[in-house]
């Protein structure tokens, strides 16, 4: 199936906030979705979330009986509070509805039981095996979507290949393989009034003659993405 934005927006949007309005990263990151060849969404939701209460177990016993004041109640038409029944065993807390139209529709599969096999207690520790794809070992430098640029090179090299929708480069991206970190497109690029140009001109000129093996190629890419991005509009 073809991933177009109109339907990144209604489906992938809506479920996952589950009210009917999509948050304005989630509109942002569908201007990444292209109709031509394969683009890959990676969300990543920091903090934490119980999965036993997002895809509940309803026909185990023991999920019951190990949580006897916070298990979802069994799928029970009517009950606006209980599962929604997926296929006799798990069903979806019932604020996730709009999931349940594209699980029905063979548009979404749920992983069980997909995890780190890492024991470690640290929630920050944790959050880095994550993006960085190696768990239980704290040293390795890049992440795991950097590793997949490196060892994927495209035949036409594009500045917005590897793209991060937030203020800070996450881990996740970090790495040698070229990767942006855009929090506003329309609002990409050196602000400086009327002397924006200048300033520029200048700084660029200053990363050029620097010398240094990671700033100076770093900083040519930069500046090569904000000019792609200004030709092409992002408004549109």
């Amino acid at each position: 199936m073809r991933l177009t934005r109109r339907f990144f927006l209604k489906s992938s949007g809506i479920a996952l906030v589950g009210l009917g309005a999509v948050p304005s990263f989630l509109t942002r990151a569908a201007a990444a979705v292209s109709s031509r060849g394969k683009t890959l969404v990676v969300i990543f939701q920091r903090g934490a979330a119980d999965g036993l209460n997002i895809v509940v177990p309803h026909g185990e016993k023991g999920y019951y009986s190990l949580r006897p004041s916070i298990a979802i109640p069994r799928p029970k038409k009517g009950d606006e509070q209980a599962a929604l029944d997926l296929d006799g065993t798990f069903g979806f807390h019932p604020v996730l509805q709009p999931f349940k139209q594209l699980y029905d529709e063979k548009l979404l599969a749920v992983v069980h039981a997909a995890g780190s096999p890492d024991s470690t207690r640290s929630h920050f520790d944790a959050q880095d095996f994550m993006e960085s794809g190696t768990p239980g070992l704290k040293s390795t430098a890049d992440g795991w979507l950097n590793r997949y640029l490196q060892s994927a090179p495209v035949e036409k090299a594009s500045a917005f290949r590897g793209l991060s929708l937030t203020s800070q480069q996450p881990r996740i991206l970090q790495g040698t393989a070229p990767a942006l970190a855009i929090p506003n497109v329309s609002r990409f690029g050196i602000e400086a009034g009327r002397y924006t140009e200048t300033v520029q001109g200048g700084l660029e000129s200053l990363y050029a003659a620097s010398g240094d093996k990671l700033l100076t190629p770093t900083a040519k890419e930069t500046f090569e993405a904000v000019a792609l991005l200004k030709r092409v509009n992002p408004a549109q």
